[in-house]
């Protein structure tokens, strides 16, 4: 079984505090600013390097670059924000290429599920068509005269990712706890 390095405080909270901003931007501008994810990576090394030295500053390094490509490697080349990205270094510094990781693995399952749900919001041809099937859920089953979506196509249609790295970073840390 393999274990995780526990987390401080600070990263926890430094940890929870970015990623919290970045959904909140995320979905409400659809990006998250480089203002956020950048300081964020220095803060991570400051802190792995106050926390543990010369070595914590490599993890928290190492953490920054191997957690997103993770998330890129998951992700198998579907499309993927440069935002989103920096959020995931930004993480990576913050927790460690471990947490980090995990995180990322958890933001994929989250991302999958977000993307279900984006589909089966009423208007969409998706959902128009399981609507027989979803009878008995009201929350699924209803259609609602003023939810109309246009001409999108599944194509051009994208979902605030930076939502889904959130969820697996909180998650991560939870899972993670402080030690």
């Amino acid at each position: 079984m393999m274990t995780f390095p526990s987390l401080t405080v600070l990263t926890a909270t430094a940890t929870v505090l970015v990623v919290s901003v970045a959904v909140v931007t995320d979905v409400s501008r659809r990006r998250i600013p480089n203002v956020l994810t950048l300081p964020t990576v220095g803060v991570g090394l400051l802190i792995g390097f106050v926390t543990g030295g010369g070595w914590g500053m490599i993890a928290a390094l190492m953490g920054a670059m191997f957690t997103p490509s993770v998330l890129m490697a998951l992700r198998l080349g579907n499309r993927i924000g440069m935002g989103d990205v920096k959020l995931a270094a930004a993480v990576g510094s913050l927790v460690g290429p471990a947490v980090g990781a995990l995180a990322m693995v958890l933001a994929t399952v989250a991302g999958g599920f977000l993307a279900i749900a984006w589909m089966l919001r009423p208007g969409t041809a998706v959902s128009e068509t399981l609507s027989p099937f979803l009878i008995g859920l009201p929350f699924l089953g209803r259609k609602y005269a003023a939810a109309q979506v246009g001409d999108e196509s599944p194509a051009t249609i994208t979902i605030p990712y930076g939502v889904a790295i959130g969820i697996g970073s909180l998650l991560a840390v939870a899972i993670v706890g402080i030690g």
